[in-house]
């Protein structure tokens, strides 16, 4: 796994790798919240209706954890205008393509 990173990210491989890896697993954290959150509402024994609520809880504070990881990683800005965010992801995403096409 490492050398397929390697020869995508070259010499980005660490910081890039880190983030894209910390903001999938976000993203998946979110999603699986979502899902159970979603089954905890459809269910109708309480004893489902629980296991899937602490399911819930679960995935969010580990979503919670990754986006504070992402945060102290300066790899995203909470507080900076959806402009700002818009134009430091383009700005990554140059900077990987560019580098790669070399």
């Amino acid at each position: 796994m490492t050398k397929i990173l390697e020869q995508v990210f070259s010499n980005l491989a660490d910081k890039s790798a880190d983030q894209t890896m910390a903001v999938n697993a976000k993203a998946s954290a979110a999603a699986s919240a979502t899902a159970y959150l979603t089954a905890t509402l459809e269910a109708t024994t309480p004893e489902i209706r629980r296991l899937f609520s602490e399911f819930t809880t679960q995935t969010t504070m580990e979503q919670e954890v990754l986006a504070a990881l992402a945060v102290q990683k300066g790899w995203a800005n909470p507080y900076d205008t959806p402009t700002g965010q818009l134009n430091s992801t383009i700005k990554q995403s140059a900077d990987v393509i560019s580098h790669n096409v070399q």
